[in-house]
């Protein structure tokens, strides 16, 4: 349990509130150990302790009809339930103490009308009942300022209710409670007005008393012990009422109710829950519910069924009582009606206002606000649609930023969003006016040209794209970035095709022009239309390959260099088209970001895990990599592929590697998330290619990468000097640094360091002769991959016959 606060706290941010789930769930008492831990005091059973002493002093009070012990013990009652009010809100420390001491204030008045109430004697009025009712007023403030201290904003709605509630009641109690007590007093104004303000100020209480039953928040122990409290009190007030208009004896009979009160408004002040009574609570949207219709057309029928009945039973009618409780209830219904209406016109507008933004999130790209590939795609089929009516010509700008990738390794994930932002605004402040800029995702943009009245205007508008995307941008870091963009054209003439192949012709367009350079504009022509004709004859057949089974299959080995165990293998693939093998990085080349790429690598890991699974262990528990491309990895499909392979094959998702190039890493959300979710599966990822100088980032560390791959450049380079060769740069005419170690072979070894550094094992890749597997094994590698490598490490390779021939199945 904790201490008291230090002195210089202040109130309003009392140590012993909760923190962060204050009240428990509406309708749910938090339990007593759960109860101590949310609300920490000093004293969390002292509530106990009082409501048992309080049970054995009603207990008594009734056991023993002696009237000094009666009188004592109700007195003693009184007095502390004041005590303990003011008592909790000092232990405790809540919000809005003040409203507690108020409440305890009022407790410890009505406690002195008890006191001069007992000494003046029988009768009615007596000096004591303006006590009384001075501290009606008093525990009021009280109540409210704790359910204004619960109101983080204006309920009109709730107040409203509440008050039409409340004015049902001043009816029936003006009919059965008032009127009456002014019939039977009126022979002393004082005794009447006495006697009428008991049940006023009752249904103030009962109008408090709603407030704090509709308001939202923690429905604790202590809520319910002060509502129980409460009722407990106007119950013993009215019932006192009625028994004053027949006699002046004792009201021993409902003395019980109101040492209920006592005892739980007390029991509800020492409750540690008492301090979120006094926490604010987020105010819900009302809803007008059929409960509220039914209680509220209950209430407003009070007054014409009060009349209705004293109609037929002969009584004398309250005509004007009734008359101003129904006027004031009509002037309330309609008020709340308004209200309604206001609601409803207010939902309906942020509903609309809703559906529109989602409308526009769903059109629009979040980072930049251009249009997304979706609406991309609308966009240019309208204008196709458009241009076959009319024989307009319609060009597609593919955009493809130049360098972007090593703005988001160097200077991280934020000024790559300011780097596409800037892109975006100089896109726009460049273009023709009615053309339509959208991005597709990543650092690829296009631009929706229509009309477009000859190819020299589209490639105007291309050339100024790219001299403003490639100005210097200033980020708000103080750095300075400067990317270029590689633009490719597609033109149509009277809406000729889809949108689909015009934005594939411009893809490929881009592609020529990244490959010639970058920061150039190519079209989309002849030679580029034979190229797409080809890459649809390879997708058929890599497609009709995919349903034969028809793709070659094989094995490479990876071997830990040291112990010359197996680690695993990487699945390779080949495909036959036309009388032509083509391996499998070839045939990605080709067909760059067609579908068929992503098919290919399902078949594979669908192929590759079910025939590791099948050896069981015969080869031991190792491996199985499959090469998957960037495309594929973004998509959500890599998912469900990659749940289908293991979930046919029953091969444990941490037995697959999926391997991926490090040219292909990059910031794309989609990505990050996916291996995330892989990860989740117990997939691992190499990365391949590493040192090819797309090195670890800081976002590498939030990848489930394993292994790298060392680029089999780098490794042949290194191994050159070993094997009597000659290598090149930054050395003196042998290859060596001053210090006599040739330049490559310190490159390997700083690449491989640069990955242990961020805990990675690295792969030596295609070891085909004894330096190259000098050259991983002294640079520190862990694993070396290649059937040539394998061979030579058979002397100390276990179960060397079984691995090969798994490797050349």
């Amino acid at each position: 349990m904790t201490a008291g606060p230090p002195e210089s706290l202040p109130e309003e941010l009392p140590p012993s509130a909760p923190v962060p789930e204050a009240p428990a769930p509406e309708g749910t008492a938090p339990e007593a150990p759960r109860a101590a831990a949310r609300y920490p005091s000093r004293h969390p059973r002292l509530w106990v302790f009082y409501l048992a002493t309080g049970a054995v002093a009603i207990v008594l009070y009734y056991a023993v009809p002696l009237d000094p012990v009666q009188t004592i013990i109700y007195q003693l009652m009184g007095l502390a339930a004041g005590a303990a009010l003011i008592l909790g809100a000092r232990l405790h420390r809540p919000a809005r103490r003040l409203s507690w001491y108020l409440m305890g204030a009022g407790m410890l008045i009505w406690s002195l009308a008890d006191l001069v109430g007992n000494a003046y004697g029988g009768g009615f009025p007596t000096p004591a009942d303006p006590i009384y009712l001075i501290g009606y007023p008093v525990v009021a403030v009280g109540i409210w300022l704790l359910l204004r201290g619960r109101h983080r904003g204006r309920d009109p709605g709730a107040a409203l209710d509440s008050a039409i509630l409340t004015t049902s009641l001043g009816v029936l109690s003006w009919v059965l409670l008032a009127r009456p007590t002014i019939e039977t007093f009126q022979d002393s104004r004082w005794a009447a007005v006495i006697a009428v303000s008991y049940p006023l100020a009752d249904i103030v209480l009962a109008g408090l008393l709603i407030q704090l039953l509709t308001t939202p928040g923690g429905r604790t122990r202590s809520y319910r012990l002060l509502a129980l409290g409460l009722i407990a009190l106007i119950a013993a007030d009215t019932a006192s009422s009625a028994l004053k208009m027949v006699t002046f004896d004792s009201s021993q009979p409902i003395d019980f109710l109101w040492l209920v009160s006592y005892l739980c408004w007390g029991a509800a002040a020492l409750d540690p829950t008492m301090v979120s009574l006094s926490a604010p609570t987020v105010q819900p949207r009302t809803q007008f519910s059929r409960k509220q219709l039914a209680v509220l057309t209950a209430a407003v029928l009070v007054s014409p069924l009060i009349l209705a009945v004293q109609a037929a039973l002969g009584l004398p009618l309250s005509v004007w009582g009734v008359i101003v409780g129904s006027v004031l209830s009509f002037v309330l219904v309609v008020a709340r009606m308004n209200l309604s209406l206001e609601q409803i016109q207010a939902a309906n507008a942020e509903r609309e206002a809703a559906q529109n933004e989602l409308t526009h999130q769903a059109a629009h790209d979040s980072l930049t606000g251009l249009a997304n590939r979706a609406q991309a795609i609308r966009l240019i089929s309208g204008a196709l649609s458009r241009a076959q009516r009319t024989g307009a010509v319609v060009g597609l700008l593919f955009i493809d930023l130049d360098g972007f990738k090593q703005v988001n390794d160097t200077l991280g994930h934020h000024a790559g969003d300011e780097v596409l932002k800037t892109v975006a605004l100089r896109m726009l402040e460049t273009v023709r006016a009615g053309d339509v800029v959208a991005r597709l995702g990543g650092d690829e943009f296009v631009v929706l040209l229509e009309p477009m009245d000859e190819q020299a205007s589209g490639l105007g508008v291309a050339d100024r794209v790219i001299q403003a995307v490639s100005e210097p941008m200033l980020l708000a870091s103080g750095h300075e970035a400067t990317i270029g963009a590689s633009v490719g054209l597609a033109i149509s003439q009277d809406g000729d095709t889809d949108a689909d192949r015009l934005m594939m012709e411009a893809d490929l367009a881009v592609y020529r022009a990244k490959g010639l350079g970058r920061g150039r504009t190519e079209v989309f022509d002849r030679a580029l239309r034979e190229r797409l004709q080809q890459r649809g004859v390879l997708e058929d057949a890599i497609q009709v390959a995919i349903r034969h089974n028809a793709i070659e299959l094989t094995f490479d080995p990876v071997v830990e260099l040291i112990t010359g165990e197996p680690n695993g293998f990487e699945a390779r693939t080949a495909c036959e088209v036309a009388g032509v093998l083509h391996d499998r990085a070839s045939l990605v080349a080709d067909l760059g970001r067609n579908p068929a790429v992503a098919d290919l690598d399902a078949w594979c890991l669908r192929r590759a895990t079910a025939v590791m699974a099948g050896l069981g262990d015969q080869v031991g528990a190792v491996t199985i990599g499959v090469p998957v491309t960037l495309q594929h990895m973004v998509q959500d499909r890599v998912i469900t592929d990659v749940d289908q392979a293991l979930s046919r094959s029953g091969l444990p998702g941490d037995r697959l590697v999926l391997i991926l190039s490090a040219d292909e890493l990059s910031e794309d959300l989609r990505l990050l998330g996916n291996l995330i979710r892989l990860r989740e599966r117990g997939v691992r990822i190499t990365m391949d290619g590493f040192g090819t100088g797309a090195g670890p980032t800081n976002q590498w560390l939030q990848l489930p990468i394993v292994n790298v791959r060392l680029d089999a450049t780098l490794l042949r380079e290194a191994a050159a000097p070993l094997g009597g060769g000659r290598s090149s740069g930054g050395a003196d005419q042998d290859g060596r640094d001053p210090g006599g170690t040739p330049v490559p072979v310190q490159l390997l070894r700083l690449t491989v360091q640069t990955a242990h550094a961020f805990g990675y094992r690295v792969i030596a890749p295609t070891i085909d002769d004894e330096s190259m597997l000098a050259a991983a094994t002294e640079a520190g590698c862990e694993l070396g991959q290649g059937t040539a490598m394998a061979e030579m490490l058979a002397d100390q390779t276990v179960e060397y016959e079984r691995l090969m021939a798994f490797a050349h199945r």
